[in-house]
């Protein structure tokens, strides 16, 4: 009889965990300036990412991806607050989040009050020193590490940089890149990955939310020799390039001067390369964390979401670096393996946006997203990428400069009144703005009214949604080049 009831109580404990699965766990990747030069997105066929396009293949490709703002500290804040810059007013690098927005309005701070052990290293916010400690069971920081070329704000010490027996250092334009002749370990993003990959390999007693922030491709482009070997100069490609893309614009770009300096240092090639050779070790690291995952004991009840915080722009449209509203400033991968849900090697051509991170999970959780979280829910399109959608993709660029993605289209209105129009059925490259054809006006029309009818001045000192005041702001870097230098995060 005892025997009988042990077997009894047994099945019912079976039934009972069937009946009520486990939360999921989740494991959030981040990658920091990665644009869509990723081998499965198509856009540039010499990049190498064969991780990145693994996990593609296990899951399902959001192709046309797009960042909330083309800036980091905007762009972050907005996915990880669940508001908008628009919302929130936190449109630049300079801008503490802190200050408007109050504690526990956080997305880890969020998973952590349901439950879930909440786990960050790396750049996941702007940096490691703008995270409010609490919202976080840990999170690893550079200070948990010293490797004898770090200094602090840094990956390499410029003494060992400075040594050209060791590494190769230059500049083109105003980026500063290195052929390091170290090993992976030479950069932090390896300690990061390697945190990481201990992390999901490890049986936990309650479902985690671990997110890993890496921090290349953003410059300086400072990684291990190798990866440059990889791409050698005489076989780098430029973007396709028009000489007078700039004719149709309303406003210049701002910082065209540093594309002529390229011109001139005859460095285009050498900076593409930069680029390339840090994707690639960016790759790697992601690779070394997802092997951990799908090797080890989480990987059936894992979510993994990746996605890159914006675009970058190589000299197309006369430009470098990131601030525009434009395909290469805004669109970034985004992938999704949700075991169950997703299935192996699916994409979709519709555009989403970035904003979509907190209510996809909160609908894949089965936990309910709070009233002010911002953005739309995709497990639709998951379960059925051909699926019919109306809902654009909106990017911010400062106060009230939006972008608006829907279907082949892209729609740009300026704060001043300028306005651009593409088609990229027949204009990928964006070359030709249509905003002055009558024939455009009826969409422009119904673009228009998908602008974000909210547009919060950025007031120093001022916060929202009871923000501590006790937060001075960060480091102003706005949008210098010292926010791209590797000086600062």
């Amino acid at each position: 009889m005892k025997t009988l009831m042990l077997l009894i109580a047994g099945t019912l404990l079976t039934l009972s965990a069937l009946a009520n699965p486990p939360p999921p766990n989740i494991l959030m990747i981040s990658v920091d300036d990665l644009n869509h030069w990723v081998g499965h997105l198509g856009r540039n066929n010499q990049v190498r990412t064969p991780n990145i396009d693994k996990l593609a293949e296990r899951g399902m490709s959001f192709h046309r991806a797009y960042a909330p703002s083309a800036i980091c500290n905007a762009t972050r804040t907005a996915m990880m607050s669940g508001m908008r810059p628009s919302t929130t007013g936190v449109y630049e690098n300079g801008r503490d989040w802190r200050s408007i927005i109050g504690p526990n309005r956080s997305l880890p701070a969020f998973f952590k009050q349901q439950g879930y052990t909440v786990l960050g290293g790396g750049k996941i916010f702007h940096n490691d020193k703008v995270i409010r400690p609490q919202e976080w069971d840990n999170y690893f920081t550079r200070s948990q590490i010293k490797h004898p070329y770090q200094l602090e704000g840094q990956d390499l010490a410029d003494a060992q940089l400075a040594n050209q027996s060791r590494t190769k250092r230059y500049t083109v334009g105003e980026m500063s890149i290195a052929e390091v002749n170290e090993g992976d370990d030479a950069v932090w993003d390896y300690h990061v990955a390697r945190w990481a990959a201990e992390q999901v390999g490890l049986e936990h007693d309650k479902p985690f939310f671990i997110a890993a922030g890496i921090f290349r491709p953003h410059l300086p482009w400072h990684v291990p020799k190798k990866y440059f070997d990889m791409y050698p100069l005489e076989s780098i490609e430029l973007p396709p390039y028009l000489e007078d893309d700039l004719d149709d614009l309303p406003y210049p770009p701002s910082n065209a001067s540093e594309h002529d300096m390229v011109l001139e240092q005859d460095g285009w090639k050498q900076a593409i390369r930069g680029y390339l050779a840090a994707i690639t070790y960016a790759d790697v690291q992601v690779g070394r964390i997802l092997d951990a995952l799908f090797n080890g004991p989480n990987k059936d009840n894992t979510i993994v979401v990746l996605w890159g915080d914006h675009g970058w722009h190589l000299g197309e449209k006369h430009r470098w670096r990131k601030f525009a509203l434009w395909e290469e400033s805004t669109r970034t991968p985004y992938i999704w393996y949700v075991p169950g849900v997703t299935q192996a090697n699916s994409s979709t051509q519709t555009a989403v946006d970035l904003q979509s991170l907190w209510p996809t999970l909160s609908e894949l959780t089965g936990k309910a997203a709070p009233d002010f979280v911002e953005g739309h829910s995709i497990v639709d399109l998951m379960k059925t990428p051909d699926k019919e959608w109306r809902i654009p993709a909106i990017t911010t660029q400062g106060y009230n400069n939006h972008a608006v993605r829907y279907g082949p289209y892209r729609y740009i209105r300026y704060d001043k009144g300028g306005e651009e129009f593409y088609d990229h059925s027949s204009d990928p490259y964006e070359w030709h703005n249509l905003a002055g054809s009558a024939e455009q006006r009826p969409q422009m029309d119904e673009f228009r009214a998908w602008l974000p009818q909210v547009n919060r001045q950025n007031e120093e000192g001022q916060s929202l949604f009871g923000g501590e005041q006790r937060y001075s702001g960060l480091k102003p870097t706005g949008l210098t080049k010292g926010e791209d230098s590797g000086k600062t995060d």
